[in-house]
């Protein structure tokens, strides 16, 4: 299985509140912007134009890759949804 095909087996609860947040300045001083290319959900995009990072905590796998190839600490919050919502994973 690929990381395209887990979505069919995926489905998620959204919470009104994000459980990521980002420092935007933070990011705008990144000249690596690993979460873009490592983020399995594609949750990250970068504007060159508009010098902004976007993050979509909706799809988010909650896989902690953003975290861990962040050399900068960019996260404001970084923690699992609350009890109830986030990502759930069928696999049968």
């Amino acid at each position: 299985m690929n990381i395209d095909e887990l979505f069919d087996f995926t489905s998620f609860t959204i919470d009104r509140e994000p459980h990521i947040v980002l420092d935007p300045e933070v990011c705008k001083s990144c000249d690596i912007r690993g979460c873009t290319n490592c983020c399995p959900a594609r949750c990250y995009s970068w504007s060159e134009d508009d010098q902004k990072m976007t993050f979509v905590y909706d799809g988010c796998l909650e896989c902690g890759t953003c975290y861990v190839v962040c050399h900068r600490n960019a996260f404001t919050r970084w923690r699992y949804p609350r009890g109830g919502f986030g990502v759930a994973y069928r696999m049968t």
